[in-house]
């Protein structure tokens, strides 16, 4: 099943992306040495910024990834749901409290050899800035201890925007990949979280 929502994602869902979004990924050299589950955050500035990361992540790394969904997107919309989760792994991801079960979902994802891709955001950025992180990304980082790796779209936003049912426009957009960083244990959750919104802000 999971090869048939790879195959219809890569040959009916990403050439209309294709279509409407002409990326070009800058760092891609980073992920050269990435041998271990990692995660990946992303700014969430547009509808579209899921399937540019799908295309501009390297084929072994996407065929392994799985994406952090909004529950209220998973739970009031029943098509997007299955896109989402049919084509690029989706699941459910509680954007408020209590969120200690999607917290360890993710770590058995990991554990089972996936990648994951995040917003920290937590929402849709309503001006195509970066928002605050939610503190959930720093106890991740610090408590799996696995590679977190940021990854910053800039020029989508408007290219679907919030609650529009199709592109409003066609976008050049810039993929930026950075190097992946690491937390002991004894990292504050909070420290943590701020050093990921630095991180990818310098990108």
């Amino acid at each position: 099943m999971r090869r048939l929502g790879d195959a219809v994602r890569d040959g009916v869902l990403s050439p209309f992306v294709h279509h409407w979004v002409t990326a070009r990924v800058v760092g891609e050299e980073n992920l050269t040495n990435l041998t271990s589950p990692a995660l990946f955050i992303f700014n969430h500035c547009d509808d579209f910024d899921v399937p540019v990361l799908y295309g501009a992540l390297p084929r072994a790394v996407r065929r392994r990834l799985s994406i952090a969904t909004g529950s209220n997107i998973i739970d009031e919309h029943a098509v997007l749901a299955f896109i989402v989760r049919f084509c690029y792994a989706g699941f459910s991801f509680a954007r408020n409290t209590p969120a200690r079960a999607s917290l360890t979902y993710v770590g058995e994802l990991l554990s089972s050899g996936r990648h994951v891709a995040i917003a920290p955001e937590g929402e849709l950025s309503p001006n195509g800035e970066l928002a605050d992180f939610k503190g959930g990304i720093g106890l991740l980082a610090v408590t799996l201890g696995v590679p977190v790796i940021p990854v910053r779209i800039d020029g989508l936003f408007g290219t679907v925007p919030l609650h529009a049912k199709w592109p409003k426009k066609k976008s050049r957009v810039t993929v930026r990949v950075g190097e992946a960083m690491t937390f002991a244990r004894s990292e504050r959750y909070r420290s943590a979280t701020n050093q990921l919104r630095d991180a990818m802000l310098a990108l």
